[in-house]
């Protein structure tokens, strides 16, 4: 899938939020559906939004990573070094 359906696919008042606040609207989405007991409709809606949620984080995360990609370029760096913290 193309990032430009991706986006398309995205509600505005979700591509106008920060990955910050993207990210913890999902969070409590995810939350509220561990939580609370609520019909199947309503858990239906919630998981719906946190699937979008969750869709514009990663989109946000791939365009920060091409923009690192492009700042390190035009340093004269030709290799991009992943950043993992999965030491913890």
């Amino acid at each position: 899938m193309s990032k430009s359906k991706k986006a398309r696919d995205i509600p505005d008042d979700i591509k106008k939020m920060s990955f910050e606040e993207a990210y913890q609207a999902l969070r409590e989405a995810t939350d509220f559906l561990e939580v609370e007991e609520v019909d199947l409709e309503k858990s239906l809606l919630e998981y719906s939004r946190a699937s979008v949620l969750a869709r514009h984080c990663a989109n946000l995360l791939d365009e920060a990573e091409d923009r690192v990609r492009i700042l390190v370029e035009s340093e004269g760096v030709m290799e991009l070094t992943r950043l993992d913290t999965e030491d913890d």
